[in-house]
């Protein structure tokens, strides 16, 4: 009986987990504001109100699918920073239609970059 509870719990934590990584698109966020870094320049740009409104749309446009898993981050485009009330998330942007969330990195069907890019340029 032990063995049979033992089983339905590893189970179930192996669902919660895959159905954490699977199934989560870290693109899609409700944050009060967002901080994109230039890893070249390391200027950091704050998008609030109806820019922060604006890029998160577009960014529920692009589809993305897990690729692999990335352990090492050295070097990057852009790291975007979604600040929520309790806490932060954010995705580094490693090629134009490539980011890593997590452990995780991701393609896109969109050029990343280009819709960053689009935010970056009006307020630098």
């Amino acid at each position: 009986m032990k063995k049979v509870m033992y089983g339905i719990v590893i189970v179930a934590f192996i669902g919660i987990v895959t159905y954490m990584f699977a199934f989560r698109n870290p693109l899609k966020q409700n944050p009060q504001r967002i901080i994109i870094r230039n890893g070249t320049t390391g200027v950091e740009t704050i998008l609030v109100d109806e820019s922060k409104d604006k890029i998160v749309d577009e960014l529920l446009e692009v589809d993305s699918k897990i690729s692999g898993i990335h352990l090492w981050t050295s070097g990057y485009r852009y790291i975007v920073y979604f600040e929520g009330s309790l806490r932060t998330k954010d995705i580094t942007i490693r090629g134009k239609n490539k980011f890593v969330s997590g452990i995780l990195e991701y393609k896109t069907n969109s050029d990343i970059i280009s819709i960053i890019e689009k935010f970056t340029s009006v307020n630098e």
